[in-house]
């Protein structure tokens, strides 16, 4: 079954990349798929991977589909203001994943959407840059929906 996972997700970036319906490209398409997934599930069995959840990983693809277009409608009002007041602060934040490829996918999150970056990963914790953070405000609201969501994929 996760064989099948991974191949039609790879078939899916070759023809998106591809932009080609030809026979001859869908056929080399689903053979590369299929022997990358392959030496994939050879290379790497770790437990985590075999536990995805596509509902989950659908609705984590929402919600930064959401995150992304809401934050550069913010970042593009603050950049047409005359009085651009930024606040940027680095903070640390703690997550309560689990596992190593979960944070990875937290911090890549919290990097794609405009105005946070993620600068490092310390054990449990996440160090990211905020262009605009309010001294007393709650920080885990950087990352909790992300999380969130995260968690069950």
């Amino acid at each position: 079954m996760i064989l099948l996972f991974w191949t039609v997700l790879l078939f899916g970036m070759w023809i998106i990349l591809t932009s080609n319906f030809q026979i001859s490209n869908i056929l080399v398409g689903i053979g590369v798929s299929f022997s990358i997934s392959l030496v994939y599930l050879k290379l790497f069995t770790h437990k985590a991977f075999e536990s995805i959840n596509p509902f989950w990983f659908m609705v984590y693809l929402f919600v930064l589909l959401k995150n992304l277009i809401i934050s550069n409608m913010q970042i593009s009002k603050r950049v047409l203001r005359r009085d651009m007041k930024l606040s940027p602060a680095i903070v640390a934040v703690k997550t309560d994943l689990d596992s190593d490829w979960k944070k990875l996918l937290l911090a890549n999150s919290i990097t794609l959407t405009p105005g946070t970056l993620t600068l490092d990963i310390k054990d449990d914790k996440l160090f990211i840059h905020v262009i605009e953070y309010n001294e007393g405000s709650n920080k885990e609201n950087i990352t909790k929906e992300f999380e969130d969501i995260i968690a069950k994929v």
